[in-house]
């Protein structure tokens, strides 16, 4: 009659077989890092071997409830990672408009496009401000597109009214419509923009926790030995599964938010 943990031994591969996959995919699609994922792939293959080798039979589940939880929850972790490329996309287009205005603070063109960027990143009021602000008084033939964009976003904002002043984050100065601070002449758009999303640093940081702690789950079973009381292992499971599954959640949850 097989155990539980001889059963864990066997279902595991299904969990792992997918993340393996999955991972694989994200490679070659170069949706992650090379070095996140074969991270993820090596953390992977050491939750399916933890569950089935490891010599204290009595933490098998751990890394187990770690893969299956890890598996079921990647799509959210991807979505949220598309998410933040997407945004990582808009900020470096968005820093390359700046490139221009730096050179001519006239380019209404330039202006036009900064402002679409800051629409689809949700900074509303001030992208509406800087297109209406953009638009006056320029040939109405030249920028008919652009005028129908403004006549819709007003739309969109129904009864609201709009809001044309903004704080610099820099030195908190109150700008209307504009691209660059009054006092300081810092960015201010585009510092708004950046502050909807967390950072790349951020975003490296709490995937490079999870993947340190998923792997001190995968080698945790090897580490404890028989001698410990069985209420020190279980214990040691316990955390090391809420910690592991606590930072993968905030990785999701601050991604979502992004």
């Amino acid at each position: 009659m097989l155990l539980w943990h001889q059963i864990l031994a066997l279902l595991v591969w299904l969990p792992v077989g997918v993340w393996i996959y999955t991972v694989v995919g994200w490679l070659v699609m170069d949706e992650v890092e090379p070095p996140i994922g074969w991270a993820a792939l090596m953390v992977g293959l050491g939750l399916g071997l933890a569950t089935s080798l490891a010599p204290v039979r009595d933490l098998s589940w751990v890394p187990f409830s770690v893969a299956v939880i890890t598996v079921v929850l990647a799509p959210g972790v991807m979505e949220a990672w598309r998410r933040y490329e997407m945004f990582r996309i808009d900020v470096e287009k968005a820093d390359g408009i700046y490139e221009r205005l730096r050179v001519n603070r006239g380019d209404v063109y330039a202006m036009t496009k900064l402002s679409e960027v800051l629409y689809e990143r949700g900074v509303i009021h001030p992208a509406i401000a800087l297109l209406d602000g953009a638009l006056k008084g320029q040939p109405q033939d030249l920028f008919q597109n652009e005028l129908k964009i403004l006549g819709r976003w007003k739309r969109d904002l129904g009864s609201f009214p709009l809001r044309t002043e903004v704080a610099c984050p820099r030195c908190g100065t109150i700008n209307g419509a504009g691209v660059f601070c009054q006092r300081c002449g810092g960015e201010y758009l585009l510092d708004l923009m950046r502050r909807r999303s967390v950072g790349f640093g951020g975003w490296g940081l709490v995937m490079g926790v999870w993947l340190v702690l998923a792997g001190l789950v995968a080698a945790g079973p090897f580490l404890l030995t028989d001698t410990m009381g069985p209420e020190v292992r279980l214990g040691a499971g316990i955390l090391a599964m809420l910690v592991a599954l606590g930072a993968l959640g905030v990785f999701v949850r601050r991604g979502v938010r992004g």
